[in-house]
């Protein structure tokens, strides 16, 4: 399996997602023109999930169409929805219900299996110490997936992963602002186990373009942060976002960036900054030192409010 550098999140084809979006979700035919540049394009891998609105069915469309070529080479990345099953839970409930949100996904992007599938809440992965491994590693045996991990939203429930074998694959946010993966080792740790590392948030769900005087009230206490990041910009006269994408980019251990986009513009954008040169090793070192101690208030949407917590 060899995803491309870029992932394209597709959450913004679903839902309307981003805290610096104001063009809202794509109508479904500027979706399936996205798709099909990011494809035409080198970008071979796509992640999805159920909880992103219609975004499934719009990539099933978009590989059903028929308008490109190889497509069966194309990486899907779905996630598991968070298991709701409150009382007895054994093997065979809670490999059914899998079974049936894997197959509703297959349906529903017109693919025979999802070469990555993702535990979309970590805590489920405490489920019995582990039980939904062996629901999975029975539906792999099935040919359904291909490879299983998680979407982590902090290390610790990285950490708490590592011991289940079954795990190949996991993303984590890591950005500017959020050196938190980066400073405990575990990008290492992580590569030299082969897990495929994705890295999302990337541009944090567009904040890094908000204006600081713009931001809202409740991350009102990121104004300092944007503006110290406005500096660096202006002092080394880097583009906000080639500043933002190359620090995440130049990362050795990261498998592929997931960047969302609800315009072609953006897709093509990140695809230019793929090819940019590294930064150098002063700017990084600066990055680190100047944002070492964000506050996950500021850093994890989940903590901003109910629009912008899904992942």
């Amino acid at each position: 399996m060899n995803p491309s550098k870029i992932t394209l999140g597709t959450v913004q084809l679903g839902i309307d997602y981003g805290i610096a979006n104001i063009n809202g979700k794509p109508d479904f035919k500027t979706s399936i023109k996205i798709l099909k540049y990011a494809w035409d394009n080198g970008i071979n891998t796509f992640d999805t999930s159920p909880k992103y609105g219609n975004s499934e069915k719009i990539i099933g469309s978009f590989i059903s169409s028929k308008i490109t070529n190889n497509i069966e080479n194309l990486i899907i990345s779905s996630k598991l929805p968070q298991v709701n099953i409150k009382k007895n839970l054994t093997f065979d409930n809670l490999y059914n219900y899998v079974k049936t949100q894997i197959k509703h996904s297959i349906e529903d992007l017109k693919v025979k299996k999802i070469p990555i599938y993702l535990i979309h809440h970590p805590t489920d992965i405490y489920l019995e110490e582990g039980l939904i491994f062996e629901c999975l590693t029975q539906i792999k045996k099935e040919g359904l997936i291909d490879r299983c991990g998680i979407s982590a939203y902090n290390p610790e429930e990285v950490i708490s992963s590592l011991k289940f074998k079954e795990i190949d694959a996991v993303q984590v946010p890591i950005n500017v602002f959020d050196h938190r993966f980066i400073k405990m080792d575990l990008l290492k740790e992580l590569k030299k186990k082969k897990y495929l590392i994705f890295a999302r948030s990337i541009y944090l769900q567009g904040l890094f373009f908000i204006q600081p005087q713009n931001l809202p009230n409740y991350l009102r206490k990121a104004e300092e942060h944007l503006i110290k990041l406005r500096n660096i910009s202006n002092e080394y006269n880097i583009e906000i976002d080639k500043l933002v994408f190359l620090f995440v980019r130049d990362l050795p251990e990261i498998t592929s960036l997931v960047i969302g986009a609800e315009k072609i513009e953006q897709v093509a954008r990140n695809i230019e900054l793929l090819k940019e040169k590294p930064l150098s090793n002063k700017i990084h070192q600066l990055i680190m030192r100047e944002f070492s101690e964000i506050p996950e208030k500021i850093i994890n949407p989940s903590f901003w409010n109910n629009k912008t917590s899904i992942r």
